[in-house]
């Protein structure tokens, strides 16, 4: 059973169960996803509990909750309200990343601060150490975040970020996840049930935790309007990478992949880095994910279906047998579940295909 949520982004508990009529979310690796929720202030148990302090933007945050559990939660951005109907946008916890920097002084003088380095620990400790920065600040308690995190693991990757080029976390995340070896991020939604407050895990590493199965060509199956993308416009054999520098002193590293067919598809990206071993692990991931077609599919699955949303984890493997594909051989195929939205009645998982 669907419960909705509205939480203090201050002392992260003071729950308001809110009657919402149509609620909708979801949760990504690697990236963020949104919502919005609907109420009838013609309905007496909404007009009571819905006020302007309940969906504050920023000040709130709507959650969740199946069975009992947190499965979304998303800062209130927006609020339309039309015809006695309230429409609340909400957004995950990566919205926050885009407003949150990498600095030390968080104003004039981080310019020509000392650089923050890192060094000696795995790029999954490193992706936690960029969001542990964002949520350090003054005043402290606007900036800190109830989230939980592993601890610092040793491992042979540096990294500095200077003051002067004001990164984003978000920004810092995503070059982290896209270096050779990077790892996953997601931000898994909970309640403390020991102080009945809400509070977010950071999973950082392969994330390959989760393993389901469903079978398409049952009589009685599950799945729904299963969606199949074979997808080539990105393809590429030779992608180019710059980094610092200008002219003749720009830094270039490159790498191919020239197996199959076809004309050769070259990429050429800016990144923004000094350092040549960091710049060709990025040239290298980026070509291992794009030196051939790559196959998304999406089905959809009732909320009250053997699995539950809570056990849904962003990573992990989704066993599934289809036929009558054109792209796709009959049988069974592992996908890694790269995401999922939601609504009252269904839920839509969206995978990439493990292996040929």
């Amino acid at each position: 059973m669907w419960k909705f949520y509205s939480v203090s982004t201050s002392t992260w508990g003071d729950k308001i169960e809110l009657p919402a009529s149509t609620f909708t979310g979801g949760r990504r690796l690697n990236g963020g996803s949104q919502g919005t929720a609907t109420f009838n202030l013609k309905d007496p148990g909404v007009a009571e509990v819905l006020t302007k302090q309940s969906v504050m933007p920023w000040e709130r945050m709507l959650v969740a909750q199946w069975e009992g559990e947190a499965v979304y939660a998303g800062f209130i951005t927006n609020v339309q309200q039309l015809k006695g109907i309230v429409t609340v946008t909400h957004k995950d916890v990566w919205a926050l990343w885009e407003r949150r920097h990498i600095l030390t002084v968080r104003g004039d003088g981080d310019q020509s601060a000392a650089p923050i380095t890192w060094t000696n620990k795995t790029l999954a400790t490193h992706a936690n150490l960029v969001v542990n920065r964002g949520m350090t600040g003054s005043p402290a308690g606007r900036y800190s975040l109830p989230l939980i995190m592993d601890a610092d693991v040793v491992g042979p990757d540096t990294r500095t970020w200077y003051g002067y080029k004001f990164t984003k976390v978000s920004e810092a995340l995503k070059e982290i996840m896209e270096s050779e070896g990077g790892p996953n991020v997601d931000f898994d939604p909970q309640w403390d049930n020991a102080t009945e407050t809400f509070r977010w895990v950071m999973r950082s590493g392969s994330l390959t935790q989760g393993e389901w199965e469903w079978d398409a060509t049952a009589p009685k199956t599950d799945v729904k309007d299963f969606d199949l993308e074979t997808d080539a416009d990105h393809l590429t054999n030779r992608h180019i990478g710059t980094g610092e520098g200008s002219e003749r002193s720009l830094l270039v590293r490159d790498a191919d992949s020239f197996t199959g067919s076809g004309p050769a598809l070259e990429t050429v990206e800016s990144y923004d880095t000094p350092d040549g071993g960091i710049l060709q692990g990025w040239v290298n991931a980026n070509l291992s994910v794009a030196d051939e077609y790559t196959q998304q599919a999406s089905f959809k699955i009732p909320t009250t279906g053997e699995v539950p949303i809570k056990d849904l984890l962003p990573g992990g493997t989704v066993n599934l047998q289809t036929t009558g594909q054109l792209f796709l051989d009959h049988g069974w195929h592992e996908w890694r579940l790269i995401g999922f939205t939601f609504d009252k009645k269904e839920i839509t998982l969206q995978m990439q295909q493990i292996g040929g």
